[in-house]
């Protein structure tokens, strides 16, 4: 088939975006038997990185923009004209080519997509009304009802788009029923995003007391959100046990109010870029994801599942994973209880290295590269067919 697969950030082996890492081996995997065409949004620097796709991609299709320094009010509403401009831009390209499959990632990207002849897929990555309903059912007074009314006109927008294809994938069931609560006319499945596709057989020997938290913080602000609710709410609860403890906050763009705890405080370590992903899950003790609002980072939590490093989240963390909590992973969502699970398994390796292990094989078996590409093929088949 020719496929054409629209992304809002730029599809990487080396990606700062766990999405963007997910597109790129899904291309690189369905280039062996489609003709792939690609039409991405990308910032001016990245332009050399498309070198990386030209042997997986028939033809690229590149909308580049320029980057601002900080993002304040002004860089906000910048970049929701970007992707506008983008989104108008692929469904150009869309609609003039002679393409079999449309496939859209991200639920932005969809927002001026229109229905064309051939069937078209959103890979929705994150149900964008979902943590807009949680932030609304948490806020009080006048910011309760700003709230209310953003999460109004985002649960709309994202029923008008979705609406507009003929089937969409979810990383989860959890996202597949949240959507088909929406809207029961849908047709979604449920489609995850691969584990440990940078996880390899190295060994690493594991940096004692040292506890990680690796995500993408530039454009995730939930992330930022939730690395500083850790550091203030229950880092200190661990230091009181475990007095040595160490809080490295890896990723992409971490903003000042994060680069500035490494300052003040010796405890702490913030790193940007992270070159080998694999030595550094293996080389902390335990990887920590403290989601307040689901979505965001539920692909680094599998990650660290498949190197085999004990994970401790909440039940919005383990909501789109479906692990058992107390085997494959600990969950907890008040701070002293986060804190305990953290310095349980900080004072016993063995119990750390049990959970460590089932936890990995947990991924092993729902979330491999394998079952994920065979539940993407099988979808396709069903649209072709009914298209015929």
């Amino acid at each position: 088939m020719k496929i054409l697969f629209v992304s809002l950030f730029l599809p990487q082996e080396k990606a700062y975006h766990a999405g963007g890492r997910y597109v790129f081996e899904l291309i690189r995997q369905l280039s062996k038997k489609h003709a792939i065409y690609l039409a991405t949004r990308l910032e001016e620097k990245e332009a050399p990185l498309l070198e990386s796709l030209k042997p997986f991609c028939k033809e690229i299709y590149p909308y580049t923009y320029r980057t601002g320094a900080k993002r304040g009010l002004f860089g906000i509403v910048r970049l929701i004209f970007n992707y506008m401009g983008f989104s108008r831009y692929a469904n150009r390209i869309a609609h003039q080519g002679n393409f079999d499959m449309l496939q859209v990632e991200w639920v932005e990207s969809a927002l001026f997509m229109k229905k064309g002849a051939c069937p078209m897929v959103l890979d929705a990555h994150d149900v964008i009304t979902k943590p807009a309903e949680r932030l609304m059912k948490k806020a009080r007074g006048i910011g309760r009802t700003l709230l209310t009314l953003r999460y109004w006109c985002i649960k709309n927008l994202e029923l008008r788009i979705t609406r507009r294809f003929d089937m969409v994938f979810t990383l989860s069931e959890y996202d597949r029923s949240y959507l088909l609560h929406m809207e029961p006319r849908l047709k979604v499945k449920t489609v995850p995003i691969p584990a440990g596709m940078d996880i390899t057989g190295k060994i690493f020997d594991r940096a004692k007391n040292t506890i990680l938290f690796l995500a993408s913080y530039k454009y995730r602000r939930v992330n930022v959100d939730a690395a500083l609710f850790f550091y203030r709410e229950v880092f200190p609860l661990i230091r009181k046990s475990v007095p040595d403890a160490k809080f490295i906050i890896a990723g992409y763009g971490p903003p000042e109010d994060l680069t500035s705890l490494q300052e003040k405080d010796p405890h702490v370590i913030v790193t940007c870029f992270v070159e080998d992903i694999d030595e550094c899950y293996k080389r902390a003790s335990v990887f920590v994801a403290p989601v307040l609002v689901g979505g965001g980072i539920i692909v680094k939590i599998l990650d660290a599942m498949a190197a085999g490093t004990p994970v401790v989240t909440t039940s919005f963390g383990n909501e789109g994973v479906g692990a058992a909590p107390g085997r494959d992973l600990l969950m907890a969502d008040d701070p002293k209880e986060f804190a305990a699970s953290v310095v349980e398994l900080l004072k016993d390796p063995a119990h750390a290295e049990e959970i460590g292990k089932n936890g990995q094989d947990f991924v092993k078996k729902n979330f491999s590269l394998e079952a994920v590409m065979g539940r993407i093929e099988a979808a396709y088949g069903e649209l072709v067919r009914r298209v015929s």
